[in-house]
């Protein structure tokens, strides 16, 4: 059965990809899934369409609807329930390596 997961990934874009022309960042992510393994594949897959990597994922979970994520993200969850297909990012935090 699919759920709703919402989690933190890191991802590597293309340089163009960013006014900044930082490859590095991270964002939450939710769409649906049936299991942990599913969503991370379902998510490497939907970052190669655009050439990008998934670096690490973080505080991966399905959702829990009486959870209060944050505005953004119960934006991002109430969007997400509505289509199955519906991969939702949110806001892209860049930044330089080390």
């Amino acid at each position: 059965m699919e759920q709703v997961w919402i989690t933190t990934a890191e991802i590597q874009v293309q340089p163009e990809d960013m006014p900044s022309g930082d490859t590095l960042g991270f964002m939450r992510v939710t769409m649906w899934a049936s299991s942990h393994q599913s969503f991370v594949q379902k998510l490497e897959a939907y970052c190669a369409k655009y050439e990008w990597k998934l670096l690490s994922v973080e505080n991966t979970e399905v959702v829990d609807p009486s959870k209060d994520y944050g505005d953004e993200e119960n934006q991002m969850v109430e969007e997400t329930l509505q289509d199955r297909n519906f991969v939702r990012l949110g806001t892209y935090y860049s930044y330089k390596p080390d």
